[in-house]
């Protein structure tokens, strides 16, 4: 391994140390407002490690968790926290399971990142034979499991999904949907209601569990049919259980590129993740349930050429005839687009790649501590950004920090070929994401604005800059900064024409989000009527091939004053890439 790398790595390795040894717990500054529907997270799902805590230590330093996101996602394994029945005393018999995720909630907490957890798995010890012949968890045990782990984590962990991808068999053969809407759904969102509500009351946020969008798999028992109309009855049944939705904050779905490249299972009643989102919220509104919202269960493209078995796991979106990350980056800015735009206010990808079969990381793996350059010099080159080096294959790593092995990961084993810029830390699709993350507002309390087509109380964009097959428009709230920010996305902006862009001057009562069903009301937040605003302008195109901005260009506009309600601002010039901020402004007119 080169010198300079090896040492560089050296020198990180006290910092993480002396971490470890403090702990982190003593740390913790949680996030400093509360979680509600009405409020913007984008994120990533991270999957820690039980055996590498300095792994840990390192990854939550990285850019995508350490700056951009709002919040991080965690994979609980039941049987990884609570293996046998002997560590179901967490105080004095701690799994290692339960260590690791204290280890990274505390981490994220310091870090002021919000956090949620999503639950599957059934160890042995509370599983049984169902009529069936599957197993499932005993009666009771599910929830009793979810209030220990909500007594241990309140206040600590915000957000809880109760399962992940219920709709296939091999989740909890055992179940069907009777035993999956009662045991896991109602009892389990009833148990960690019931520990947030104990005094000291903390808010909390509960919603229920993704679906797959794997079209032959076999799903659990009282689904009718496989794939499309499977995921069409299972949300039917769940949405007609009003016992179950009442005790829930919103619904999940996945959002990937999975089949075309943009979440396609039968093209009839599952045409893309959008058409996934359109189907349930139709089915909400039915039900009167207009203010339920739509959040994602996890979301994932993938970067590479990659099957598992027969199945093909990308699609060539651009028709140059390879599936690449040139690929990843079209596809993830349309599933962002098309699903925060409709009001999806919560999204996440995976934060880096891992050893599974698909090639999904918004970034790639770096060589943490120098171990794999030592044991395998040949699979790590210098990075672009100085840090650790990038590893340039997809590989497992057993063991501790200080010992582990590497050998390949499963499916097809990417390499340095399949790299669109190999030193760069980041995939392509990372720039998309990082993009749409301002909507999330980083450690910033954000929440919803103007919906795109909501007739009076509409992000409304108009001219000749705002042109193309593909066009995208999200408006956020920051309460922080008190600022509204606005992100516009027009695939034929030119960077020579301008457009218009007008929005409310306060946050209005909403279709969908700020509303009497609101638990916080930020209603009337905003600019009044004679006062002065600003506008900030950065636009700029973002090159598919490298992820590097070009054709940057800001404005600083006004000031100008509010009329009627309404902030406007014409844009002289817009590029593809439009983040447009009203600022208020005490200075007056003339001056900014």
């Amino acid at each position: 391994m080169n010198n300079q790398l090896r040492k560089r790595n050296f020198l990180l390795l006290p910092y993480f140390t002396l971490l470890l040894t403090l702990g982190v717990s003593a740390l913790v500054a949680k996030p400093a407002f509360e979680w509600t529907t009405d409020h913007m997270q984008v994120g990533v799902r991270w999957q820690p490690s039980v055996s590498r805590p300095l792994n840990n230590i390192y990854e939550i330093t990285r850019p995508v968790l350490g700056e951009h996101s709002s919040y991080a996602m965690f994979w609980v394994a039941w049987p990884q926290v609570e293996p046998s029945e002997k560590y179901c005393d967490y105080q004095n018999n701690p799994s290692g399971g339960l260590k690791m995720f204290d280890q990274v909630v505390d981490m994220a907490n310091e870090k002021g990142l919000f956090v949620e957890f999503v639950f599957f798995g059934t160890p042995g010890w509370a599983s049984e034979i169902a009529p069936n012949g599957g197993r499932r968890p005993k009666p009771d045990h599910f929830n009793a499991f979810l209030s220990r782990l909500a007594q241990h984590f309140k206040g600590r962990v915000h957000s809880w999904q109760l399962g992940h991808e219920t709709n296939l068999k091999s989740i909890i053969p055992g179940a069907d949907v009777e035993f999956l809407h009662n045991e896991i759904f109602i009892k389990g969102a009833k148990a960690i209601r019931g520990v947030y509500n104990q005094e000291p009351a903390i808010p909390v946020l509960i919603s229920t569990s993704g679906t797959s969008p794997c079209q032959g798999c076999p799903v659990i028992d009282g689904l009718k049919g496989l794939g499309g109309q499977a995921v069409d009855d299972y949300f039917e049944q769940k949405i007609r259980n009003h016992a179950l939705l009442d005790l829930v904050d919103s619904l999940n779905i996945n959002v990937s590129d999975h089949h075309d490249g943009y979440g396609m299972m039968d093209g009839s009643y599952i045409t893309s993740t959008w058409g996934n989102y359109d189907l349930v919220r139709q089915k909400l509104d039915r039900e009167g349930y207009w203010w339920k919202p739509i959040v994602s269960a996890e979301a994932w493209v993938n970067w590479n050429d990659g099957k598992l078995g027969s199945m093909i796991l990308s699609a060539d979106v651009n028709g140059d005839g390879r599936k690449d990350e040139v690929d990843s980056f079209y596809k993830t800015l349309t599933l962002m687009g098309k699903s925060m735009e409709r009001g999806m206010n919560v999204m996440n990808f995976l934060w880096t790649d891992n050893e599974s079969p698909w090639a999904m990381g918004l970034t790639k793996r770096r060589d943490y501590n120098g171990r794999v350059g030592e044991l395998r010099p040949d699979l790590v080159i210098p990075a672009s950004d100085g840090g650790p080096a990038i590893i340039t294959q997809k590989v497992s790593l057993r063991g501790a920090d200080q010992n582990f092995r590497v050998s390949d990961g499963q499916g097809k084993n990417f390499t340095i070929k399949d790299y669109q810029n190999p030193p760069d830390p980041n995939h392509i699709q990372f720039y998309i994401w990082k993009w749409f993350s301002q909507a999330g507002g980083g450690r910033d309390e954000v929440v919803r604005h103007a919906m795109a087509g909501e007739i009076g109380n509409d992000l409304s964009v108009s001219g000749p800059g705002y042109t193309g097959n593909e066009r995208y428009r999200v408006s956020t709230w920051n309460r922080t900064k008190k600022t509204f920010t606005n992100l516009i996305y027009s695939s034929g902006g030119s960077g020579i024409a301008d457009a218009k862009v007008s929005i409310p001057a306060k946050i209005q009562e909403g279709k969908r989000f700020n509303h009497s069903k609101s638990r916080r009301d930020f209603r009337e937040e905003g600019f009044t009527n004679g006062s002065y605003y600003k506008v900030d302008v950065t636009t700029k195109n973002i090159n598919p091939n490298t992820g590097k901005d070009e054709d940057v260009e800001l404005f600083e506009l006004g000031p100008y004053q509010v009329q009627n309600g309404v902030l406007n601002v014409r844009i002289p010039r817009m590029n593809k890439f439009t983040r447009v901020d009203f600022l208020p402004s005490k200075i007056g007119k003339g001056k900014r």
